[in-house]
């Protein structure tokens, strides 16, 4: 196959391709020359801080998705798309890294607003539980999902603990993010697909992380 490398001019876009975070440097292009429609094309990053410039990232352009133009500015409601396309994958490169990567990067995430224009802090994120489990007393596998709407995506599956757990860490990667940017977020859970009370949502609810 014959192959070209395009590259791109700055200032560049954030994408995410694979499970890498980076600013779309340069695009490598290769193709049939017997068959034009038998192409590949393969974005080429720059991670930031420690990583150098120029990492390869064996994913096709159009499986990658943009999370911000040149301006590295975004908002919630399509961080959050970002994040449930990263879940969507065989091999996510998981909330944590991608919020730490925003940051290194630059990104600024904008707040949703309410009608008076202020930014809001506190969110209500509405868990649903995929084929909720029956009965609390068989250790039950949960598959939950939220917060689409709200901009703040969630995403896990296995038991109580190991959901907690999940949820946990994506929670304190959403906290770390925007306390860096003097945000003090207030997240709470409800559901409307299991009991309230239950065990894993009075956990979820408890999570305090001193701000």
């Amino acid at each position: 196959m014959a192959s070209k490398l395009l590259k791109l001019d700055p200032p560049y876009s954030v994408i995410l391709a694979g499970t890498t975070v980076g600013l779309h440097m340069a695009t490598l292009i290769k193709w049939n020359d017997d068959d034009v429609t038998d192409n590949e094309s393969y974005p080429i990053v720059a991670e930031g801080e420690e990583t150098p410039d120029g990492t390869l990232c064996p994913v096709d352009i159009h499986d990658c998705i943009s999370i911000c133009p040149p301006t590295r500015k975004t908002n919630l409601g399509w961080l959050a798309k970002v994040i449930e396309h990263d879940f969507q994958q065989l091999e996510p490169a998981g909330v944590d890294y991608i919020m730490q990567r925003l940051f290194l990067l630059g990104v600024d995430v904008q707040m949703n607003r309410d009608r008076d224009g202020n930014e809001i802090w506190d969110y209500d994120i509405a868990l649903d539980f995929i084929d909720p489990p029956v009965s609390w007393d068989e250790n039950p596998y949960y598959r939950v999902r939220g917060g689409r709407h709200n901009g703040l995506y969630f995403q896990s599956e296995g038991t109580a603990d190991e959901v907690y757990n999940d949820l946990y860490q994506q929670l304190s990667a959403y906290y770390d993010f925007f306390i860096k940017k003097n945000i003090y977020l207030k997240v709470k859970f409800h559901t409307y697909d299991i009991d309230y009370d239950c065990p894993l949502m009075v956990r979820l609810n408890e999570i305090d992380f001193g701000l």
